[in-house]
């Protein structure tokens, strides 16, 4: 078994999103660990793209190129993952391979309170997470 470290740091191309990333970076780095960014991308984003495309090409620039940016600039090592589906199943499935995950929260949406505080993605995998899940603002 291995001690490296490994997170999972959900990127949505938000500002709260790449806070998050500079956040798990500047512990990553003390860490010596691997950040994995994860975009899921829903089918409706995807639709009018041909299917032939790569998943990379998908408009993933723009939504992470920030937070590679800001773990690039801190000298991290890391992975990008970019999937198509519901970003709340294919987080808490790809979560069993990481020590934790991190997110943005928003705090603007939604119908209970939490799903207020945390938004629906966000507070879904607090729920659902058998990982630790860091939450950042």
């Amino acid at each position: 078994m291995t001690d490296d470290k490994l997170f999972l740091l959900c990127v949505d191309g938000s500002q709260n999103s790449f806070r998050a990333a500079g956040f798990i970076g500047d512990i990553a780095k003390e860490l010596d660990a691997t950040v994995t960014l994860l975009l899921v991308l829903n089918e409706e984003e995807v639709a009018d793209y041909p299917r032939d495309l790569a998943e990379d090409e998908y408009d993933s620039e723009s939504k992470i190129a920030p937070a590679i940016k800001i773990l690039e600039d801190l000298v991290v090592d890391y992975a990008i993952s970019i999937q198509i589906g519901n970003p709340k199943e294919i987080i808490i499935d790809m979560s069993a391979k990481y020590d934790a995950i991190v997110m943005g929260y928003k705090g603007m949406t939604g119908r209970t309170i939490s799903e207020v505080l945390f938004g629906g993605v966000a507070e879904y995998v607090l729920r659902h997470s058998h990982k630790p899940v860091l939450m950042v603002p």
